[in-house]
């Protein structure tokens, strides 16, 4: 089932069944250039064995800037909530994002209420680019969604330092290693959301190349990978999954 805005973006929603279940929203990452695919239908399917209904939604099809892009995320995240005919329990979704789509979905989930919403069930952020500090921002995805990299993008772009009370539970993972979207990121939130007193996993991972997705066979980042060698080095890294349903079980409580 697809559903489009203005836009040539879309939400792809696919459906467990048609049992009440809360719905995962999957943002790719792709340095708001993209939709990476091995961060969407993989990352589906897994949700969907473990009992949620997912949407994925592909965000740059349509190069939308800032502020155009959270306004359409806005309206596909409230078509979600009160289309009744899409069988989601207590209206509950959890946002899900990569890199630069762990960055579009934090951003409604502290400014949600800005556009009367209902409050995500949680957040799932996945070695996310999160702040505009030069020493540890991605700079690409700064100038894609803002169109430059002054001081006032690069403020407004720190998500860090929009996190209140009302931001929901949040689950967060990165490599330590990480060269593309440094460690800090997930720090810096991660600091933010505990001075707030929300509910907050952060889960490091002392070595990985940036987006590992999933980090088994299904999911190699080159053609040239190898997928047996590509599965085994990321073995300890494909604990993240797990981690994030028992944190969802526990939430859920």
């Amino acid at each position: 089932m697809r559903h489009q805005l203005n836009s040539n973006n879309y939400i792809d929603i696919h459906l467990k069944d048609n049992v009440l279940r809360p719905l995962v929203l999957i943002a790719p990452g792709g340095g708001y250039q993209r939709t990476s695919p091995r961060e969407a239908m993989p990352i589906a399917e897994q949700f969907l064995h473990h009992g949620y209904h997912t949407a994925i939604i592909y965000y740059r099809e349509t190069w939308l800037m800032h502020e155009a892009a959270i306004l359409e995320l806005a309206g596909f995240y409230q078509y979600l909530i009160e289309n009744k005919g899409l069988p989601i329990k207590h209206r509950d979704i959890i946002l899900v994002g990569f890199s630069s789509g762990g960055h579009y979905m934090a951003k409604l989930g502290v400014t949600y209420q800005q556009y009367g919403l209902k409050k995500p069930l949680a957040m799932i952020l996945s070695y996310p680019v999160i702040t505009g500090k030069k020493a540890f921002a991605h700079h690409d995805s700064i100038q894609r969604l803002y169109g430059n990299k002054s001081a006032e993008s690069r403020k407004d772009f720190s998500l860090e330092l929009k996190v209140s009370q009302a931001t929901p539970p949040t689950f967060l993972w990165h490599t330590v290693d990480d060269q593309a979207v440094p460690v800090e990121n997930s720090e810096l939130f991660y600091q933010a959301l505990k001075k707030h007193k929300v509910i907050v996993d952060l889960h490091l991972y002392h070595k990985g190349v940036h987006g590992i997705s999933l980090g088994t066979k299904a999911v190699i980042k080159e053609q040239t990978d190898d997928p047996i060698h590509y599965d085994l080095e990321n073995k300890h890294n494909q604990s993240w999954f797990s981690l994030v349903i028992s944190f969802l079980n526990q939430i859920q409580m």
